[in-house]
């Protein structure tokens, strides 16, 4: 994550390769990982965001990634936060 004040709303890219599965499995997971995004963007600071995720991500349900990765998001904001901090 890479908050940027001078935009106006978050903007996210995935990062799923080949060795997560097929192509179908790999969409499949993106187009959900949108609409978890999507629901939460309201709480996410403007900036770029980059999600990449492992094999287990394919079994999780809808519900379980929604419950999920918005704390894993929240939680790499506060790390970002934490060494723009330390960094001054």
């Amino acid at each position: 994550m890479l908050v940027d004040p001078t935009l106006s709303h978050a903007h996210v890219a995935y990062a799923l390769g080949r060795p997560l599965g097929s192509a179908v499995s790999r969409n499949r997971l993106r187009r959900r990982l949108r609409e978890v995004m999507a629901a939460h963007s309201a709480g996410l600071a403007p900036g770029w965001y980059l999600l990449g995720a492992d094999a287990r991500a394919l079994t999780l349900s809808f519900g379980e990634l929604n419950a999920v990765v918005p704390g894993l998001v929240a939680s790499a904001a506060a790390r970002n936060r934490t060494r723009r901090e330390g960094a001054k």
